[in-house]
């Protein structure tokens, strides 16, 4: 064969490879995935309550729906047990195993509902206006509690199609209630019979039912704001007569009680005292017989979440952050003892779910490489058993390389992050990069399937366009211990700033980066710290940056969580405006050159649009090149399946037109 017409042929080849690579994995084809959004154990451990969330996007609808499945703990025998348009979700079983709860908007309103595990068509139980939240079945399966949120009255409702609903801020506060419900009685409507429990004017969040059904501890916070219910208390009630007994009532914040099996004592989560934002968190128990409690051994990270008791009363099962991926520990109740139950396992777990006996675990399992699906463990023997293939149509599509690295900063300290490679990546190349720096900063990246289908950034997506991607896990971030979580305090933009350069530094200098052509991106914190980014230098060509804080005087006196920067910073801003005014991203603004894109939803309470508006401004009136996606109706990030979309889009077509990748291998 000529020599002319066989390079001919495979630049073809290669053209029609790429072509064939780069349709897998666009934000069109991301969104059509499923999702597991819980696993469920039934008390015996034989079978399996999950959900499974699929987008729904049509002309006149955009909304994540839920559908209830069962199957066998071996895999076998999957039913669907909920259809239709609205979802059903949060499924749980009864203590006999005989009947399964789940909540639907089916009716309008998110209401609980009663299904035979023999089948037929579900109940109806509960009939509010506003919506039932979590709920919970009492041990002999007679009752269930659930939280309400306070529905608008007759008056407000009146008021407001009137255009006369004026209120004052913070006077008429709607919190969420406690309520029980009897299975077995009805009241004189024929309705089952239900009542609230609590009485007082506080915003309930957590709650568990005492082994003998005659009280509940609950959790609760002065207000439904996230930031009061950081410092929830935690206290008992009576269900026959409505008496109240506190029972943790600190400094700190203590929240999610569970009772023992035995019901002599609870476990409860419970932070730093005076509360630390960013500090330890520990499980600790209380005991009914003396009034005493005590704090169970540390966790590596310090900062994880309780599961639930052992079958036998004598551990308490605790999830966290494990450098990049999870671990669960059993947490000895006499506070000796810590064990890894989860020790040698490489996949990221999340989702964990214990029956209501303590014998079994129902979780998430993947990797960056591997799609989530839901697998079950007994918790004497830890042997993941996978039960759903959901994605198995997508299993033949090639994902890229995703490795860890690790680099020094500029103090000696060791970073480490998520590198992901462009597909069909060769050694050698030079690669367009994008940084990609995680929120909270408390937040972390970890080995999660890259074609995951929430959030913002399509990181699938930019690898079959030829784009490396670094994901940093900065000092700041969790899953690396409370000292380097707390290693940013009153230093945001400051060391954590030097970690992230130093990771693009090392990718550069591993042959893979080309400088010319380096993007940031981030939302959040990470919106912050791109805001950040483009004031301190122009070694990047473009940024899109989400939900940033840009001025953190202008953010503490108008986020939900108010308490939140004055633990960073160790003080107020109105004690040191200077100090907020040092680590703000908008005083830097007339050092900005790159184009920026700013993407923020009009709804966000934790980081109000007004700090994306005040920088779009500053930018646009500097000639700087500027867009803002302005999203209504979502909170904190995008939520609905079309918003989500949007966002992915936009990232995607912003960073092809100021730094694309022409560039084939």
């Amino acid at each position: 064969m000529r020599p002319k017409l066989l390079l001919t042929l495979l630049l073809f080849s290669t053209t029609f490879t790429l072509s064939q690579t780069k349709h897998n994995w666009t934000p069109e084809q991301c969104l059509k995935m499923k999702n597991i959004s819980a696993v469920v154990p039934s008390p015996d451990g034989g079978k399996v309550l999950y959900t499974v969330r699929e987008a729904i996007m049509t002309d006149d609808r955009s909304e994540y729906v839920n559908q209830v499945w069962t199957c066998n703990a071996d895999g076998s025998n999957h039913i669907q047990l909920t259809k239709g348009d609205k979802s059903s979700s949060n499924p749980k079983w009864s203590p006999d195993g005989k009947w399964i709860t789940f909540t639907s908007s089916r009716d309008g309103k998110n209401n609980l509902y009663l299904m035979s595990t023999l089948g037929g068509e579900a109940e109806k139980i509960t009939d509010v206006k506003s919506g039932v939240g979590n709920y919970d079945w009492s041990h002999d399966a007679s009752m269930i509690a659930f939280i309400v949120t306070d529905a608008a009255s007759d008056k407000e409702e009146k008021n407001k199609k009137s255009k006369n609903d004026w209120y004052f801020v913070d006077e008429e506060v709607k919190q969420n209630r406690l309520f029980v419900l009897w299975l077995n009685e009805n009241d004189t409507s024929g309705k089952k019979k239900h009542k609230q429990i609590v009485k007082e004017n506080y915003n309930i969040n957590a709650f568990d039912w005492s082994v003998d059904g005659k009280s509940i501890a609950y959790s609760h916070g002065k207000t439904p704001e996230v930031n009061d219910n950081v410092y929830s208390d935690i206290s008992l009630v009576t269900v026959e007569n409505g008496n109240i007994k506190k029972i943790a009532a600190t400094g700190a914040g203590e929240s999610n009680p569970s009772f023992s099996p035995d019901g002599k004592m609870i476990v409860y989560y419970s932070t730093a005292d005076p509360v630390d934002w960013a500090g330890a968190r520990h499980a600790r128990i209380y005991s009914f017989a003396d009034g005493r409690s005590w704090r169970l051994k540390a966790t590596p990270d310090e900062n994880g979440a309780i599961i639930g008791w052992t079958a036998d009363g004598k551990n308490i099962l605790w999830s966290e952050a494990n450098r990049t991926l999870n671990s669960i520990y059993l947490l000895s109740v006499d506070g000796k003892s810590i064990t890894e139950l989860t020790n040698g396992t490489k996949d990221l777990i999340g989702a964990v779910a214990t029956n209501n006996r303590g014998t079994h675990l129902g979780f998430i399992l993947q990797n960056t490489n591997k799609f989530p699906e839901a697998y079950i463990s007994r918790i004497d023997i830890f042997a993941p058993v996978k039960i759903t293939s959901i994605n198995a149509d997508n299993a033949g599509k090639p994902l890229a390389k995703t490795e860890i690295i690790k680099w020094q900063s500029g103090d000696g300290k060791e970073i480490e992050g998520l590198l992901t490679y462009p597909i069909n990546y060769k050694p050698g190349q030079k690669v367009p990069l994008i940084l990609n720096i995680h929120g909270g900063p408390a937040g972390v990246f970890q080995q999660s399937c890259i074609a995951g289908n929430s959030g913002a950034y399509p990181i699938a997506a930019f690898a079959e366009m030829g784009y490396a991607v670094l994901r940093p896990n900065p000092r700041g971030s969790s899953g690396y211990g409370t000292d380097f979580r707390v290693a940013n305090r009153a230093d945001w933009g400051g060391k954590d700033f030097i970690d992230l350069m130093a990771g693009v530094d090392q990718v550069i200098k591993m042959g893979i980066a080309d400088e010319t052509k380096m993007g940031v991106m981030g939302w959040s914190y990470g919106g912050f710290m791109s805001s950040w980014v483009v004031g301190h230098t122009d070694r990047f060509k473009a940024a899109s940056i989400g939900a940033p804080v840009v001025d953190l005087s202008h953010q503490n006196l108008t986020d939900d969580i108010a308490g939140f920067l004055p633990s960073y910073f160790n003080t107020d801003p109105w004690n040191d405006w200077s100090l907020y005014d040092k680590h703000s991203p908008l005083r830097f603004v007339q050092n900005v050159k790159t184009p920026v894109l700013l993407q923020h939803c009009e709804g966000d309470k934790r980081v109000p649009i007004s700090n994306a508006i005040m920088f779009y401004n500053a930018l646009r009136r500097r000639s700087v090149p500027v867009r803002m996606l302005a999203m209504p109706r979502q909170g904190h990030g995008p939520v609905e399946p079309t918003m989500v979309l949007k966002t992915m889009q936009t990232n995607v077509e912003w960073f092809e037109k100021h730094i694309g990748n022409k560039k084939s291998f």
